[in-house]
C-alpha cells in the first residue's frame, strides 16, 4: 500500500516504543541543531539495523558514506546536482514544480511534496491539500514516486491511499505513544507495499 518515513532528529524512549512494533519502515535523520550530531546518528543506525529498518541520513552525504546508511535525503533548499553519481539512493522534497523538478534532475528516485495537510511543524503551515497532491502524483508518475508529507496523522493517511499515493513522511506522528489501533493499521499499511 504506502511505504512509511518517519524524520527522527534525535531517538527517545517514546520513539524507540512505537518504533519496535512496526515493520517496513524508513527512518530519515534530520538532526538540524546539530547537538549530539553524530552519536544521535551512530545510535539510530544501529537501531535501524536492529530492526531492520531502512536508514537514511538528510544533507550530509559524508556521514551518510561513513554510517553506510541506506540513502541521502535532499531537503528542498539543497540544489546541489553533485550527488546524482553518487552510490547511493538519493530521496528528496520539495514544495512546488520548480522543486520537483530540481530533484528530478539531482537524481532523486522519491520526492515528498509538502505541506499537504495543515501542519504546525516549523511553524504554523497551511495545508495545499490533496488536490495540490493528486496533481503532483500524476504529472510526475512517470518519472518519479511522489509521497505525502506535512499534517500527516490517523485520519488522512487514508486519503493518501486513495489518491494511489506512493507513501508519506511524518516527524510528529511518533512522537507521543501511538495506539495499539493505529500501530496495527501501520502495520498493515508497511506490509501489503
Amino acid at each position: 500500500m504506502l511505504k512509511i518515513y518517519f524524520y527522527v532528529n534525535k531517538l527517545n524512549d517514546i520513539q524507540k516504543l512505537n518504533l519496535i512494533q512496526l515493520k517496513n519502515i524508513n527512518i530519515i535523520y534530520r538532526n538540524y541543531d546539530f547537538k549530539d550530531y553524530k552519536s544521535c546518528a551512530l545510535e539510530l543506525k544501529q537501531f535501524c539495523k536492529k530492526q531492520k529498518f531502512n536508514f537514511f541520513i538528510s544533507n550530509d552525504y559524508q556521514l551518510a558514506k561513513k554510517l553506510s546508511a541506506d540513502g541521502l535525503y535532499l531537503p528542498s533548499y539543497n540544489t546541489i546536482d553533485k550527488y546524482k553519481n553518487a552510490k547511493i539512493k538519493l530521496i528528496g522534497s520539495a514544495h512546488n514544480e520548480l522543486e520537483m523538478h530540481k530533484k528530478i534532475s539531482q537524481g532523486c528516485e522519491e520526492v515528498f511534496i509538502s505541506p499537504i495537510f495543515n501542519t504546525s511543524s516549523g511553524g504554523s503551515k497551511i495545508g495545499k491539500g490533496l488536490l495540490f497532491y493528486k496533481k503532483f502524483l500524476t504529472q510526475f508518475k512517470s518519472c518519479i514516486k511522489v509521497n505525502a508529507l506535512g499534517g500527516i496523522g490517523f485520519k488522512n493517511i487514508r486519503y493518501i491511499s486513495n489518491y494511489n499515493g506512493n507513501g508519506f513522511a511524518s516527524l510528529s506522528l511518533i512522537e507521543k505513544k501511538i495506539s495499539q489501533k493505529f500501530i496495527s493499521e501501520l502495520k498493515l499499511i508497511a506490509t501489503n507495499r
